[in-house]
């Protein structure tokens, strides 16, 4: 039967893309370092506690909104709480200043580290001192909360537009990612691996290279044009990649 002009068309179902990582098995390096977190997940009657400290792809909401949304969905009768610091513009200088560890919702059993986009862009960024600073952050928080789980977020692909661009279908050559973002990337990468803690490796999972430009396409993008933030559909898009790594994880552990 055809539809009336006044019913809304169906539109048919798009699946939206899951790149593999080719850095991290199943998204994730070092899973066994979240085994804290996935007991506290295990326990029926707890409280599970998330902190997460992040520039403006945290202080969006919309990334820790679909993570959080999917863990309550996966462990139904747990109360689990997320308490997210983000702030546009922010790098990983901005947690001295956040709320200490234990914050007033106690210690938490898993705490995220989601910097790495502005000092990728910053072209002054002395790469042994971005280290220390990282292997500082994390000391701090196992002196803090001796029994959470760390994950360093690694910063995602973004682009600027002042030209030298080689993404497909970049008629205009104008996108390309700074290269300090790799670098950066490599220091998280590295150092996650030396001190133990979980990194997942978001730039893998986005679709690799080029793909901030990639995902700004088509009529429904899951990036904004500043080829940097996501949009709404976006940002719940790469919470379900995360959530999907972490029950992976999860799950062959065998809880």
């Amino acid at each position: 039967m055809l539809a009336g002009a006044g019913q809304a068309q169906e539109r048919p179902y798009v699946a939206l893309p899951s790149p593999v990582s080719a850095t991290c098995p199943e998204g994730l390096c070092q899973p066994g370092a979240l085994a804290s977190f996935f007991r506290a997940l295990q326990q029926p009657g707890r409280i599970v506690r998330i902190v997460q400290f992040g520039d403006s792809h945290t202080a969006g909401g919309d990334i820790e909104a679909s993570l959080l949304w999917r863990l309550k969905g996966r462990f139904e009768g747990r109360e689990i709480i997320m308490d997210a610091h983000g702030r546009v513009g922010a790098t990983l200088n901005a947690m001295a200043a956040t709320e200490p560890l234990p914050g007033p919702d106690g210690t938490p059993d898993l705490v995220v580290i989601a910097y790495g986009t502005n000092e990728g862009f910053d072209e002054l960024l002395d790469p042994a001192a971005y280290e220390a600073l990282l292997r500082d952050k994390i000391d701090r928080v196992r002196r803090a909360a001796p029994g959470a789980s760390i994950l360093i977020l690694g910063a995602p692909e973004a682009m600027r537009g002042d030209g030298g661009g080689t993404c497909p279908g970049d008629t205009e050559q104008r996108w390309k990612a700074p290269a300090m973002l790799s670098v950066v990337r490599d220091v998280q990468h590295r150092v996650a691996a030396s001190t133990g803690v979980a990194f997942w490796d978001w730039k893998g999972r986005m679709g690799g290279d080029c793909s901030a430009f990639a995902l700004t396409l088509g009529d429904a993008p899951l990036m904004r044009g500043d080829h940097v933030h996501f949009t709404r559909a976006g940002g719940d898009w790469i919470g379900a990649l995360l959530f999907a790594d972490l029950m992976t994880a999860y799950d062959r552990r065998g809880f």
